[in-house]
């Protein structure tokens, strides 16, 4: 089925000053700084699983909390990704930095190779405590020790092309895509690769696992959006279930099994339904759009971050929180 979207979507309106239902609006024109209320001054609590994350290592419900990093000095992102206590991690020209709950922004926590002078996707491998790092400039994917207090990366796979998006699959294996003009999605075991994808894609960008194993991605060359069934680990059905998304980077799943796509020449974070229908522009005015992830631990979980033009930028989305998937 493919879904063009209209010319001009329609903004959800203001519609409620509570802070714990805050509405999505447009955000006008981004300044790179964190998008900032007051916090609710409460403890963590646990929520119900249906409506939050839940942790990698034990699929029980996530806690929720209500901190609020400072974000604004965060710069050189592009990869991003959120641990189960609420650490943010981002990818930067040869290193990884973090933003751990309740500290400054650290950025340069993990060291890359001078000549990984570019960074892009970056995965959170939980079951072997580390993140899983690509870089087009040296066609490697590097391992980032989480257990480490300055980690330096090492070779996980070489020969790797442009790693863009990477994400951990249900299986507990790597998948990436590869960025070029007819690109392919990979899954990577222990630093061996295998081919997921039968026919190319236009420049694969975003990967994203929906709850029912399926694997969405994104076409930035095309600007359309890809669901692929899998079976036995490679892809056995495809659909194109959106089109006309401009440049689309990022994607994440919320918990209402709706899918947010950075798009990143557009400067707009999109949301539809993942059947594609339903879409909408919930922000205008991001600085090149990449990489997008829903708060969870210290964080609140209806809480989503894009990593934007260099920079980190929080929007206080209010009504619903990141997919329960085990995985991640």
């Amino acid at each position: 089925m493919r879904r063009a979207l209209p010319f001009s979507f329609a903004l959800i309106a203001a519609c409620s000053s509570d802070p714990a239902v805050t509405p999505i609006t447009d955000a006008g024109t981004d300044t790179g700084i964190a998008v900032d209320v007051p916090a609710v001054d409460a403890p963590a609590v646990d929520v119900p699983a249906a409506d939050v994350p839940v942790t990698g290592d034990s699929g029980t419900p996530a806690r929720c909390g209500a901190e609020r990093p400072d974000i604004s000095a965060v710069r050189g992102t592009e990869g991003l990704v959120i641990a189960a206590d609420g650490t943010i991690y981002f990818s930067q020209s040869r290193g990884v930095g973090r933003v751990r709950p309740g500290m400054p922004p650290e950025s340069r926590w993990a060291s890359l190779p001078m000549a990984a002078s570019t960074v892009w996707g970056i995965a959170l491998d939980v079951a072997n405590q580390r993140l899983l790092v690509g870089s087009p400039a040296t066609a490697t994917i590097y391992a980032v020790d989480l257990t480490a207090d300055a980690p330096v990366g090492t070779v996980y796979l070489s020969g790797a092309g442009s790693p863009n998006g990477l994400t951990m699959g249900p299986d507990g294996a790597l998948y990436y895509s590869n960025f070029a003009a007819a690109g392919h999605v990979y899954r990577v075991v222990d630093g061996m690769r295998t081919q997921v994808t039968t026919a190319t894609i236009r420049q694969p960008n975003g990967v994203a696992f929906h709850r029912d194993g399926s694997l969405y991605v994104d076409s930035y060359g095309a600007g359309s959006l890809i669901k692929l069934t899998l079976t036995g680990n490679m892809e056995s059905a495809r659909e194109t279930v959106a089109m006309g998304l401009g440049s689309p980077d990022g994607l994440a799943f919320d918990a209402m099994d709706r899918i947010y796509i950075g798009d990143n020449s557009g400067g707009q974070l999109i949301r539809l339904d993942a059947d594609g229908s339903n879409p909408e522009v919930l922000q205008r005015g991001i600085s090149a759009a990449a990489n997008i992830e829903f708060g969870v631990g210290a964080l609140p979980c209806t809480d989503i971050y894009v990593a934007s033009g260099g920079t980190l930028v929080r929007y206080e989305m209010g009504d619903t929180a990141g997919a329960s998937v085990p995985w991640h």
